[in-house]
């Protein structure tokens, strides 16, 4: 049996430890009322703990969570208040929240956080078939968009690239499916700007995003083994764009117009093995070495300054480039291909093709020699990498055009019918020119 005199030190240290925490309970609500007025006790632990209880999107991410990712970045005691809103528009295969945190010095800060979702892939198949896609179907995309959404946390990584614009990332963890929400926090570009999918980038809007391009081509020239063993070509790239016939004969079968174009080209759906040829080896068979590509450089991956402050129009100037979800080695013309298909019109793709590719090689050609790099890669080759490229992206173009058209309607019908005529000269424009491509570099190939 412990003694009196143990028992009673071991009471009056509890007693002092107790009324500790009171007074230091009392000093912080004295505080906070001073601040906020009075308020009752549960109301300051409300206060001082809710705002990290908040949630950040759908996938048990919360402002604590945010606070302590942070780190040193934020200090949590001078917290005032966190507000999150989903953005107007989250990407396919993305949630992508803002969250504004409110400092007691009247300061803010702004940050963007983007997490992995299957469900908008899925909303824009259901929308664009009119079909009910059944319970869980969205579970087929998981695989695939693991090994993407994990790409680009391993691209934010990396040694910066020099030169290229891209968000600035504060946090980034990896996505392991039940067990670890992925999560990406960056840089908010609010006041940057897209150019909408159904109009046309400019000669000086291509000529903006050549500049960037230069950037990641020159990193490219003897880049290091880590960025090719981490970023390999991804076949789960080719799974996507031979799995869109589907998709390619509803739209087709909407637009009878298109139906003579199709038939000439609707062979070159079928084959899984084309795809593969022009899309990972077309730049092999020339001899050309790997370059990185960003994969995606489309309309909504592209930001754009405004040409005024608070403009919804995009200037000709290039503000960032973002969602490396795609990165990877492959064809130098890839994003070329991908950006000049899916983001011009018909003629201004072709007077790029003609005037700004040839200038451009002539620009990283003269950029290596400045930065003491050498270029294995000629004129010839460079053209006719862009060429064999080009098939697969113009055979994808109907694909991302009949989602878009459902899942970002004008609200004016007549003005949705002018938007997809549009759209059908674009695609006939693209299976033709693809057409004539196959003849000059895969003459065997019957089409």
């Amino acid at each position: 049996m412990e003694s009196k005199v143990v028992a009673l030190n071991r009471e009056s240290r509890r007693w002092k430890k107790s009324s500790f925490n009171e007074l230091l309970k009392v000093f912080q609500l004295r505080l906070l009322a001073f601040r906020h007025g009075n308020i009752r006790e549960h109301e300051f632990f409300s206060k001082k703990f809710d705002k990290e209880l908040l949630p950040i999107g759908r996938h048990g991410l919360t402002a604590g969570w945010l606070i302590e990712s942070l780190g040193q970045l934020l200090n949590s005691d001078n917290i005032r208040n966190i507000k999150c809103s989903q953005l107007g528009t989250d990407g396919f295969v993305s949630q992508i929240m803002r969250v504004v945190i409110e400092f007691t010095n009247n300061q803010t800060k702004k940050y963007i956080v983007k997490m992995p979702e299957t469900t908008n892939i899925k909303a824009a198949l259901e929308k664009t078939t009119q079909q009910k896609m059944p319970e869980g179907a969205d579970e087929q995309f998981i695989g695939g968009l693991t090994m993407f959404f994990n790409r680009e946390v391993e691209y934010y990584a990396m040694e910066k690239i020099p030169g290229l614009r891209t968000p600035k990332c504060y946090h980034a963890q990896q996505w392991d499916n039940g067990k670890t929400t992925g999560a990406i926090v960056m840089q908010d570009l609010e006041g940057m700007v897209s150019v909408p999918y159904y109009e046309s980038l400019n000669l000086q809007q291509i000529a903006s995003i050549g500049s960037q391009m230069l950037n990641l081509h020159l990193f490219s020239i003897g880049m290091s083994d880590e960025w090719r063993q981490k970023f390999p070509f991804p076949m789960e790239l080719i799974d996507t764009v031979s799995n869109m016939t589907d998709i390619v004969k509803l739209y087709v079968s909407r637009n009878p117009e298109l139906e003579e174009g199709f038939s000439k080209v609707e062979k070159m759906y079928q084959d899984r093995e084309l795809f593969t040829k022009v899309l990972r080896d077309s730049h092999k068979s020339l001899g050309i070495d790997d370059f990185l590509c960003h994969g995606d450089l489309w309309f909504y991956n592209l930001m754009w300054i405004p040409r005024k402050s608070g403009s919804e129009v995009a200037s000709n100037h290039l503000g960032s480039i973002i969602d490396w979800q795609n990165v990877h080695t492959g064809n130098i013309c890839e994003d070329f291909c991908h950006m000049l298909t899916f983001c011009c019109d018909t003629e201004i793709r072709r007077q790029a093709e003609n005037t700004f590719l040839p200038y451009y090689y002539n620009q990283l050609k003269a950029k290596a020699v400045e930065a003491g790099k050498k270029l294995n890669l000629t004129l010839n080759q460079f053209l006719r990498a862009y060429r064999r490229n080009f098939i697969a992206h113009a055979l994808h173009l109907p694909f991302i055009v009949s989602i878009m058209l459902c899942v970002k309607p004008a609200d004016d019908e007549i003005v949705q019918k002018i938007r997809n005529q549009m759209l059908i000269q674009k695609v006939l424009g693209a299976w033709e020119d693809a057409i004539q491509a196959m003849h000059e570099e895969y003459p065997e190939y019957p089409c």
